[in-house]
């Protein structure tokens, strides 16, 4: 990058080097999970889905749910264990299976050649992932769901394909399908990202054609990581709840 006869460095990444990140493919984010850069993974159920699971699912069980993206969270087995079928997706084979293999959970596999994916399934409980491209994922696979936990997905792909996103996700929303909706505000001039920079208007452009969009909460998510890595003074973390209108 140069101005001038000046170089100019791009902004750092969440994997620390400066590396173009803003249209990153299912390669490259395999890439950086052969190299364990996954600092974006919490050892926790995420916070925002604990406060408000009951928002997602209105208390009750037996609910299909789809994790997009899902990497190895903690909140898939959670999940699980609360009673509900769990779909989830990610390019990353490794992280797939770590969430079966960190608590011995028996699966089998196949290969699903109508959405060039890998279809990771326990023998043991209602839990199915697919490693493989999100943009390959069609209805007809993989169904409706009665809720979605999207945990900063929208934010980690190509701000270019985040349409193209949504509208997959809304062809698998029925009528009472509740979606929640982890997003953040970052300064993606001094970060490069992933996460890139989400606020309530962008959310409204590529949802609220056919949704309802409520922002129900929101945090300061800064820490040292964002701070001394990203350089970045400000880290906001916002949840929305999305509808069919």
């Amino acid at each position: 990058m140069s101005e001038g006869n000046v170089t100019k460095e791009r902004p750092i990444n969440q994997f620390g080097d400066h590396k173009d990140t803003t249209d990153m493919s299912c390669k490259d984010w395999n890439e950086r999970w052969k190299k364990e850069q996954t600092q974006f993974h919490m050892s926790i159920v995420h916070p925002m889905l604990l406060k408000h699971i009951n928002r997602l699912t209105d208390g009750k069980s037996n609910l299909r749910i789809f994790v997009p993206l899902c990497g190895k969270s903690m909140d898939v087995k959670w999940l699980s264990d609360q009673g509900h079928e769990i779909v989830g997706c990610d390019c990353s084979e490794a992280g797939c299976k770590e969430i079966f293999e960190r608590d011995n959970i028996p699966y089998t596999s196949e290969y699903r050649h109508s959405v060039q994916s890998t279809l990771l399934k326990a023998t043991d409980r209602k839990l199915s992932l697919y490693v493989g491209d999100f943009f390959h994922l069609q209805k007809k696979e993989i169904g409706e769901f009665d809720c979605v936990w999207d945990r900063g997905s929208l934010v980690a792909i190509p701000v270019k394909r985040r349409q193209e996103y949504a509208d997959i996700l809304v062809s698998v929303m029925a009528n009472e399908t509740k979606y929640l909706l982890d997003c953040f505000l970052v300064d993606n001039v001094i970060f490069g990202g992933p996460p890139f920079n989400c606020n309530e208007k962008n959310v409204k452009e590529y949802f609220g054609s056919q949704c309802v969009v409520e922002k129900i909460d929101q945090r300061d998510a800064l820490t040292k990581w964002q701070t001394e890595t990203w350089k970045v003074k400000s880290f906001l973390e916002e949840l929305y709840l999305i509808r069919i209108k």
